[in-house]
């Protein structure tokens, strides 16, 4: 075994163990469950106010991300999806101040369509980084820790959402086609 194979292992544990001994114990899909319930709680920038709810997990500097970003933009109304973002904040230095920035805007949905809007290819977000308060800081570090319980790694980006039947999808193979896109907001269950 690798070195590189028992660092994602032991990732793996830690995520498991940080969805609880219990949802450990009780199988993958009650920790998805305590995750899914989780994600509720979690710091998030929420766009749309539809009865279908999905959780992207992201980093502000992230290629893939802002590509995710701005493929769910034009199905937010037409699905009636509420889009619950939720800053991560790893992939490099800026990240951290970045998504601290958006998380401590006056308006930080207008903010992070900003910071998108003037996504650089090199730098990332446009958002200029600030450093985080010591709340907005334990919220990133809990975030993190949910991104972390979803796949066993640090990764971004993450879909998680609820199917129709009740059981809890976590995506994470980039950013999909629009065509995906649209399959999987058809399939989420909707809240009455």
């Amino acid at each position: 075994m690798t070195r590189t194979q028992r660092w994602m292992g032991a990732l793996a544990l830690w995520g498991a163990l940080a969805a609880g001994p219990a949802a450990l114990a009780a199988g993958p899909a009650v920790a998805k469950a305590v995750l899914y319930r989780d994600l509720a709680q979690a710091h998030a920038i929420t766009e749309g106010h539809g009865p279908r709810v999905l959780y992207d997990l992201f980093d502000p500097n992230c290629p893939y991300c802002h590509l995710l970003y701005e493929r769910l933009q034009a199905l937010i109304g037409p699905y009636h999806v509420t889009l619950r973002e939720i800053p991560v904040a790893y992939l490099t230095p800026t990240s951290e101040g970045k998504a601290a920035a958006l998380l401590e805007a006056r308006d930080p949905r207008r903010a992070l369509a900003a910071s998108q809007a003037h996504y650089s290819w090199k730098t990332g977000s446009s958002i200029a980084p600030k450093t985080p308060t010591p709340a907005v800081a334990r919220a990133l570090a809990a975030n993190r820790k949910l991104d972390v319980a979803a796949v066993g790694f640090p990764l971004v980006p993450i879909l998680i959402y609820k199917k129709a039947d009740g059981t809890v999808r976590i995506i994470n193979s980039g950013a999909p086609p629009v065509w995906a896109l649209k399959q999987i907001l058809a399939s989420i269950k909707t809240t009455s």
